[in-house]
């Protein structure tokens, strides 16, 4: 019994060593506090997997628009005072960096490995508040190996940390 255990582990760890086989954790830095911020965001760039991030964020309670739009609406008050008030305009946005890290969900490249690194940053003050590093499968992975996409894992943490 013990020699069919050890030669059953043995064929394992030869058909699936250096396959990731669960999910990894995020790697999160907050620089400054997410109290009270509202869980909207613009999400910068143009990549090919900017539908399927934001379908995540949809998931976990985000708004995301593609671009900034920022709009002043201007009162006069009297004769000789004018006010300007922003109208329009998220204040965080969102900043993906990807490098893919391997072929994919099984021997198939159905699923390439990415890490992705995503700083959100506040428009207003033009700082980085908080960086996600997280790595995994550009979709879910439904064989051996049960993976989450490393879009849902990246807007789960932002859920998280951004209360």
């Amino acid at each position: 019994m013990k020699k069919i255990t050890a030669a059953l582990l043995a064929a394992m760890s030869l058909n699936f060593g250096g396959c990731q086989t669960i999910d990894n954790k995020a790697d999160t830095v907050v620089m400054s506090g997410a109290a009270g911020r509202q869980k909207q965001f613009i999400l910068l760039g143009d990549g090919q997997h900017d539908a399927d991030f934001t379908i995540a964020l949809f998931k976990e309670g985000f708004k995301v628009r593609p671009i900034a739009i920022t709009q002043k609406v201007t009162e006069l008050v009297s004769p000789n005072k004018i006010v300007e008030y922003k109208q329009a305009g998220f204040r965080y946005a969102l900043n993906l960096k990807m490098e893919r890290t391997s072929m994919g969900c099984s021997d198939r490249e159905d699923h390439p490995f990415y890490k992705v690194t995503m700083s959100v940053i506040d428009i207003d003050t033009n700082e980085i508040i908080e960086i996600i590093t997280q790595d995994g499968p550009d979709g879910d992975c439904n064989g051996f190996a049960k993976l989450t996409s490393v879009w849902t894992l990246l807007a789960k943490e932002l859920a998280r940390t951004w209360k």
